[in-house]
This record gives structure tokens, sequence and C-alpha cells, in this order.
């Protein structure tokens, strides 16, 4: 037998030892996926913070594809998920408690479409800006189209806001979790099948050097509008989960600071988690939702520490202070953001011997010296 056919024949025998290694790590998994579903059913506030953890998730994702992949700076993506709120409780709106379950569906839909064409149109806009410039764009962009669309009389039930009633299947937090937590999923297969599809090196093609992209046949005009595109209707799939998170919408949450905080924080997330990196994203995700402003977990435990009154005063300054520091720390001390130090995990998980020295160098050049330049 030649050294080549018993190579090939050992090949079929690690492999099945690869898949049964990786078969057991998961495992691991298996106690924190549980406790993931079993501790928002005990208690609705921990049902209804999870879901706004589903929620952000759901943004940081979309803000992976955009500015992780495809390397565009955006600060107006408060735009999408709102646009995505509104559509989703103007369409559902006919003040019947609780909500008609084929209409709740429709609103989802619509409102993840009419986010994706209006990011559409935006990168169709700024195909031919980058850098500082898209940034601009998109914040003066954001703040606009909030102030002039959102505000509407008739749009936003003349600022008394417009109920988005769930359907009896979805009457319960922890029901609405599930759902969530589904759509999640759903945005993270996409997420994953976009990286590693032709589009997906495409758009991290461009995110590195455009013109070399295009020399290599990369279209610039058709990877940008594609990145653009899937990243608002992932931003507006949110925005219609959150209608129905809180059950109206008010266009209060998405204008002015409250807007504009929003917008930075779905940036810092995007930073913070590690630049193209999905799992660093998503944990980031989950912690800017449990230490938002909205969320009664940093209330909760303020009221223990007898500063509840302190920082129900200043939960805004305290949120932002916290999404500062922990920016910083990153662009200073650790460039590859939490994918950088979850990648010796996520190569444990894959079948590989834990080592928190990774052979492959991690994808940490994103901010270094990658396409998303300010």
């Amino acid at each position: 037998m030649t050294a080549d056919a018993s190579v090939s024949s050992a090949l079929p025998g690690r492999r099945r030892l690869a898949s049964r290694t990786v078969a057991t790590r998961a495992l691991a998994a298996l106690p924190l996926l549980a406790l993931v579903l079993w501790l928002p059913s005990t208690n609705d506030t921990y049902g209804h913070v999870a879901t706004y953890a589903a929620i952000f998730i759901m943004v940081g994702l979309s803000m992976n594809v955009l500015t992780g992949y495809t390397g565009q700076i955006s600060l107006g993506h408060q735009a999408f998920v709102g646009l995505g709120a509104l559509t989703a409780a103007n369409v559902v709106k006919t003040g019947i408690v609780p909500a008609d379950p084929f209409m709740f569906g429709v609103g989802m839909v619509c409102a993840s479409a009419a986010s994706g064409v209006a990011a559409l149109l935006l990168g169709a806009v700024a195909l031919r800006i980058r850098g500082l410039y898209l940034a601009l764009v998109t914040l003066v962009f954001g703040s606009v189209f909030a102030d002039a669309i959102f505000t509407l009389p008739s749009l936003n039930g003349s600022d008394a806001g417009v109920s988005a009633y769930r359907p009896n299947s979805l009457a319960s937090d922890y029901r609405y979790f599930l759902f969530a937590l589904l759509l999640a999923a759903g945005c993270l297969y996409i997420d994953q099948r976009v990286r590693g599809s032709k589009v997906g090196r495409g758009l991290i093609a461009l995110r590195e050097n455009e013109l070399v992209a295009q020399a290599y046949g990369v279209s610039v005009l058709r990877y940008k509008l594609i990145g653009f595109t899937i990243s608002g209707a992932m931003a507006g799939l949110a925005g219609g989960v959150a209608a129905f998170w809180s059950q109206e919408f008010s266009d209060k949450n998405f204008t002015d600071v409250a807007g504009f905080n929003l917008a930075l924080t779905f940036v810092v997330i995007a930073v913070v988690g590690g630049l193209g990196s999905r799992g660093g994203v998503v944990l980031a995700a989950i912690f800017f939702a449990l230490t938002s402003p909205i969320s009664p977990l940093l209330q909760s435990l303020a009221n223990a520490m007898h500063w509840g009154t302190y920082y129900g005063n200043n939960k805004f300054y305290v949120s932002n202070v916290i999404g500062a520091v922990l920016l910083l720390q990153t662009v200073i001390l650790n460039p590859g953001g939490l994918g950088q130090v979850l990648r010796p995990f996520s190569r444990w998980f894959a079948g590989h011997p834990f080592s928190l020295h990774d052979p492959d160098g991690g994808d940490t050049t994103a901010m270094e010296g990658g396409g998303v330049r300010a």
C-alpha cells in the first residue's frame, strides 16, 4: 500500500473522531442553553429583559454585516430599527386585543422589507462616500429620517403612540421571548451563510480595499447595496420585534437624544464585540441590552445598594459611561474585541486543542488596518 493510499484510508477515521470530539464538547454548552431557556420562564421581568437582549442580538448582527463585513460605518441605524417598529405597528393597528396572527406575521415581514428598502436607498445615495463622510451621511440620515417620518401624526397616533398588540399565542412574555430568540437564531444563521458565501467574501474584500477588490472583479456597486440591504432588513425585523415587545410604537424612542444614544450603542456593540466576529457581537449585544437604561437590571442592583434614586436620575449617563469605557478598552488594549477573547473557546468547540495562542492569527486587523476608517 502506498503512502497516499494509507493517508486516504485514515482520513474517514480522523473525520469520525473529529465529529465525535465536536459533539462531546458541544455537550458542555447544554447547561448554558438550558439556563437561557429556563431562567426567563421563572419571572415575567426576566422574560421581558431576555426578549430585549434578543432584539439587541438581531441589531448587533445587522451591524456586523454592514460594519464588520462590508466596512461601512452607520451612525443612523436606529432609523432602520424605528422604521421596522413603525411599519409593524401600523400594519397591525386594528384596536383589537389580541392581534390577528396573520396580520402579525404580515407586519413582521413588512417591517423587514421597509427597512431593507430604506437601507438600499441610503446605500445607493452613499455609494461613492467612505469613512468619515459616510458616517456623517448616515448620522444625518438617521436624524432627519426619524424626525420627518416618525413624527407624522398619521403614523405615530398623533404623538400618543401606536398600539402593537400580540396574538394570543405570544401573549406571555416567555412565549414572546422564545419567538424573539427564534428570530435571533435566524439572523445568526443568515450572518453565518453570508460570511461563508461568495457574497461574504466580496463584502470582506470591499472592507479591506475597494480598489483591490474591484481589480479582482468584485462589483463595488452590487456588493455595497447587498450589504446595506441585508443589514437594513435585519434591523427592521428587530424593530418589528421591539414594537410588539413594548406593545406600542413611540417616536420618542428613536428621535432626539434617545435615538442618538441608540445609534451610538449599536456602533459600540459592533466594535466591542469585534468587527466581523459573530460570537463577540452576540455577547456584546446581550451585555449592552442588560445594561441599557430601559433594562431594570441595573436599577434593581442600584436599589439593593441603596443608590436607586441616583441611578434613576442618571441612568442614561451611566450606560453611556459604561459604553465609552469598554470602547476605549477595546480600541487601546484589545483591537479584536470580544471575538478575540472567545476565539480559543470557539476553536476548542470546533475540535481543536485548547490554546490561548491562535495559530491562525484571528481576525484582529479589522480595526487596525482594515477598511473601517473614520
